[in-house]
């Protein structure tokens, strides 16, 4: 009888063991789990071409000239007027109005529709209130088209196209 006893604490030590050590693989593999999980916090998943490609897309935009005020000739050559031949229309169009103005979005003027572009140079009273509207902005139309790096004969270059 004393065999059945010490069989009954020998096989109570042998379920402990069991619950313990089964507890302790499941606390390993939830510590694992959750290292694994907070160490992908911050880990930068990109390689050096998709930094390069958001760095790029992030660059500025427009370049300040600074000129010294004893230099009166970098000065007169940064005064002068741009040419307006020289301004590319249907680059200007292509990349800042087309999205808008190819498929008359908001009722915006169709690129080539002849009709519609005049009746808004009537509204405007000439090319240049057409310009200034597209300048301030108008209706959902931000101001230059929302690329605020065009200059004004830029825009008075990219309307001439769209309304030829």
């Amino acid at each position: 009888m004393s065999n059945n006893k010490e069989e009954d604490v020998f096989m109570s030590y042998v379920y402990q063991m069991f619950y313990l050590g089964s507890l302790a693989l499941v606390i390993l593999w939830v510590i694992v789990i959750l290292s694994t999980f907070f160490a992908s916090f911050g880990a930068s998943d990109m390689n050096a071409a998709d930094q390069q490609a958001i760095a790029e897309r992030l660059k500025a935009i427009e370049v300040v000239a600074v000129i010294e005020a004893n230099e009166p000739a970098a000065a007169a050559e940064a005064a002068q007027p741009v040419d307006a031949s020289a301004i590319d229309g249907e680059a200007i169009v292509t990349a800042t109005c087309a999205a808008c103005h190819s498929i008359g979005l908001l009722e915006s003027p169709k690129i080539g529709d002849k009709e519609a572009w005049d009746k808004r140079l009537q509204a405007n009273g000439d090319m240049d209130g057409l310009v200034k509207s597209s300048i301030t902005g108008k209706g959902a139309m931000p101001p230059k088209g929302g690329n605020a790096g065009l200059s004004d004969a830029e825009i008075k270059a990219a309307i001439e196209f769209m309304m030829q």
